[in-house]
């Protein structure tokens, strides 16, 4: 039977429901903000506990973007991971700073002069100190004893003592010191490679040994296998084995030596292995050492591109650097090839400035053997052109 609600109550009724109604869409509106606000916090669920569907989750990454508020997002709470990144190309970086190995500054040192305000960048890896020969101890002269006698000493005048005869109270004519023996110019470098204590000792003087000197070989890794470095003055800026460019100019210290003297260092990243197996010298030298013969070791007049070939010396030693020493199997034998030892190369505008200690000397007739390169032929009747990779040894 249906109930039958009175009339006089009708219009009680009708606004109790309208109460009701008012209420429970209360309830849903803030049970929604309630909601959206955990959702838009934990981005886990709403807060019934139920996980939010895919359009709950696009709703409210649209209301965060509208409202501009990332910071309580999970996904902006870590860190971003960074890509790992590949290490610097040593060649990029070369580039970049215009920076030429170490010893084309030697090749190019009339263009990169201290004195004259001129500036460079050079590179290379860092070997170990520079050794030089001690100063010499001078003996006190001895005192002039009494005189004795106003006649001459024999062969006073022979000694030049153009007051021979005079008053000899002046002690004995002085006789000119004779002059030190010279060493050979492809004499086995010292320890370490540095100059032979030997070299222009006086006889009876007392040998001083070597010394660390303020500079370190900044050695070219370029070419010549080791054999070629700069002196500079680098302090504490890097460690032996770092590869570094060093901004600066040649200068010359008290002894006239040429020495790079640094404004900047950078790192470099390491050189590329090199495929040469050949021993490297432990510092870089012009000295010539000796050494025996390495297995399969060829003639000069059968040799192939990369042997290791031995010869002599037929000709003239180069008037100037890069014309090249002429060699063959044995002297006496036709020139087989004009060989170009590393850093052999025109200086720029023909200003050569190097050193005595940064040439090559070879003797005639002397047995030596490099690492060669390509060999290059030209003409039936000219000899080949070749480049040497390693330093000339000598052969015992």
């Amino acid at each position: 039977m249906e109930h039958v609600v009175p009339m006089e109550r009708r219009g009680e009724v009708a606004a109790v429901c309208m109460a009701r109604s008012i209420l429970a869409l209360f309830m849903c509106v803030a049970c929604q903000g309630q909601g959206q606000g955990i959702s838009a916090g934990s981005g886990t669920g709403s807060a019934s506990g139920v996980p939010a569907s895919p359009a709950d989750a696009g709703a409210v990454a649209d209301s965060t973007k509208a409202t501009g508020d990332f910071g309580g997002s999970d996904a902006h709470d870590k860190p971003a991971e960074s890509e790992p990144s590949e290490p610097p190309e040593p060649g990029r970086i070369i580039a970049e700073l215009g920076a030429i190995p170490a010893w084309q500054a030697v090749v190019d040192r009339a263009q990169l002069l201290g004195r004259r305000g001129q500036h460079g960048v050079v590179y290379g890896r860092v070997g170990p100190a520079v050794l030089l020969l001690a100063p010499m101890p001078v003996a006190p002269a001895a005192p002039a004893g009494p005189a004795t006698s106003r006649t001459p000493a024999p062969g006073a005048a022979r000694a030049g003592n153009l007051n021979a005869g005079s008053d000899a109270a002046h002690g004995p004519p002085a006789v000119p010191a004779s002059p030190a023996p010279r060493v050979p110019s492809d004499a086995p470098p010292g320890p370490a490679g540095a100059a032979s204590p030997d070299a222009g000792a006086v006889p009876g003087a007392v040998d001083a040994g070597l010394v660390t000197s303020p500079y370190v070989w900044l050695i070219d890794d370029t070419e010549g296998n080791g054999s070629l470095g700069i002196r500079i003055a680098l302090g504490d800026k890097a460690r032996e084995g770092d590869r570094i460019a060093a901004g600066g100019a040649w200068q010359l210290d008290a002894d006239r030596r040429w020495f790079w003297k640094p404004d900047s260092v950078q790192s470099l990243p390491p050189a590329p292995a090199s495929e040469r197996k050949d021993p490297q010298p432990p510092v870089p030298s012009h000295a010539i050492a000796s050494g025996e013969l390495p297995s399969g070791a060829r003639t000069i007049s059968v040799a192939r591109d990369g042997d290791a070939v031995y010869f002599q010396i037929v000709g003239p030693a180069p008037a100037s650097e890069g014309d090249g020493w002429q060699i063959a199997d044995q002297l006496g034998s036709p020139v087989v090839a004009v060989l170009n030892l590393p850093g052999d190369r025109p200086s720029y505008g023909g200003q050569d400035m190097r050193s005595p200690d940064e040439r090559w000397q070879l003797r005639r007739g002397q047995t030596y053997w490099v690492r060669i390169g390509k060999l290059r032929k030209r003409f039936a009747d000219k000899p080949a052109l070749v480049s040497a990779r390693t330093a000339p040894i000598r052969v015992p």
